[in-house]
């Protein structure tokens, strides 16, 4: 699973060029060897340092951004979870899952709405992996999970993420 090809392909689309902008504006003050011709000035002004830091911040995020965009992924095996994330894989068995939830849609939250996930816990309750209907791969991802709660009835402990799963009918809940 990964974020929504589309949504990685515009903000490639959006970002790059910015990025690209900025990289021509610092050859340019390189080969003037005026840190200001850039900002239409001389030399190093407080105008000039402050227009050098917010330029690199913003192609420091822009890099981060496309690098989180499409190198994070999930992939979902009959054996467990393997993450990646920038660059680094953490892997969490089966044997090491201890519940799978389903959580609505939010309006709240840290930076805005949440979407609706079903969440992958561990065993010491932290997020393994979560599965969100805007990623890719999002209807596969539910079918492997389905067959670990075949495998592992104890995964599954409520009956809305049984619903989510269609693993039983809403109205009974779960043995």
């Amino acid at each position: 699973m990964r974020v929504a090809r589309g949504v990685r392909v515009l903000a490639a689309v959006l970002m790059v060029p910015l990025g690209a902008g900025i990289l021509v504006a610092v050859v340019d003050a390189l080969r003037a060897g005026d840190p200001g011709v850039s900002f239409d000035r001389t030399g190093w002004s407080a105008f000039v340092v402050l227009g050098w830091v917010v330029a690199l911040l913003v192609l420091a995020g822009v890099g981060l951004s496309l690098w989180a965009l499409w190198g994070t992924s999930v992939r979902l095996t009959p054996f467990g979870v393997a993450r990646q994330t920038f660059g680094r894989r953490h892997e969490t068995g089966l044997a090491d899952l201890r519940r799978v939830q389903a959580r609505g849609a939010s309006t709240h939250g840290p930076t805005g709405p949440r979407p609706a996930a079903v969440l992958l816990l561990d065993r010491d309750g932290r997020v393994a992996a979560a599965l969100r209907p805007t990623e890719t791969g999002f209807d596969e991802g539910l079918a492997v999970v389905r067959g670990w709660v075949a495998r592992r009835p104890d995964l599954l402990q409520d009956t809305d993420t049984a619903a989510v799963l269609g693993t039983v009918d809403p109205a009974r809940p779960p043995a």
